[in-house]
């Protein structure tokens, strides 16, 4: 929540923790640049149930968008465009690439993470992967 813009210029991060039963809870909900929903699913080991995860949040908010809205009534949301799913973790799986070249909605971002030391201590750098 407090690395405003790090993954993404212009993501401002709005919540975390969203419950969404019966898919868990949102690990970060988001507004992009264009205003739109961004979902940020994130694992921080190797987990192919991840894009699974991320598919049941998309569905979730889509299904409950006026609700949504009424819950960040002080934010401007852009609700014609369809949110956004990125899916953060250390790696992806051959698997989770092969099938996540099939989906065609919600648009996905699929970014890598690591950790790097750098002087004054760890970071993150984030890599996007094409293609995924």
């Amino acid at each position: 929540m407090e690395c405003d813009g790090a993954l993404e210029e212009g993501l401002r991060p709005i919540d975390a923790k969203v419950p969404c039963p019966p898919c868990g809870e949102i690990d970060l909900l988001a507004v992009d640049r264009a205003s739109r929903l961004t979902i940020i699913a994130f694992e921080t080991t190797f987990n192919d149930g991840l894009l699974l995860r991320g598919l049941g949040h998309f569905d979730w908010l889509v299904r409950n968008m006026p609700n949504v809205q009424r819950m960040y009534r002080g934010q401007a949301l852009n609700v014609s465009l369809p949110p956004r799913l990125v899916l953060l973790a250390p790696q992806f799986s051959a698997l989770v690439r092969s099938v996540a070249r099939q989906i065609t909605r919600p648009q996905i971002d699929w970014v890598r993470y690591h950790t790097v030391d750098v002087s004054g201590g760890p970071g993150i750098l984030f890599e996007p992967v094409a293609g995924a």
